[in-house]
């Protein structure tokens, strides 16, 4: 449904929300700066799931939105992040960026 580059930056409890979906598939990638912060995944509005496979990447299906799912990174405060988020239809399911 939507390809959306967006920019955040870490606050003061060192946690920042880069996604909120809601019954929806939904990938975050990060652009900048690579290999550096922690990705974790609120499934179902309960679970929380830390990323290990890549640090730059991760996905929710739609079943793990329902009623709602989060991608949240963590890194030092004030550190800011450039990251492309993929809904719906749009989801590919791999990271486009190259780890260069």
């Amino acid at each position: 449904m939507a390809v959306r580059d967006k920019t955040a930056r870490i606050g003061r409890n060192r946690l920042e929300q880069l996604h909120l979906a809601v019954a929806k598939q939904a990938t975050v990638e990060i652009l900048e700066p690579r290999d550096t912060l922690t990705l974790s995944r609120r499934l179902n509005g309960i679970n929380l799931d830390l990323v290990t496979e890549d640090r730059n990447f991760t996905a929710l299906k739609t079943g793990q939105t329902i009623p709602w799912g989060t991608i949240r990174a963590s890194g030092p405060s004030g550190t800011q992040i450039r990251y492309r988020v993929r809904t719906g239809r749009d989801v590919i399911g791999i990271p486009e960026f190259s780890e260069g």
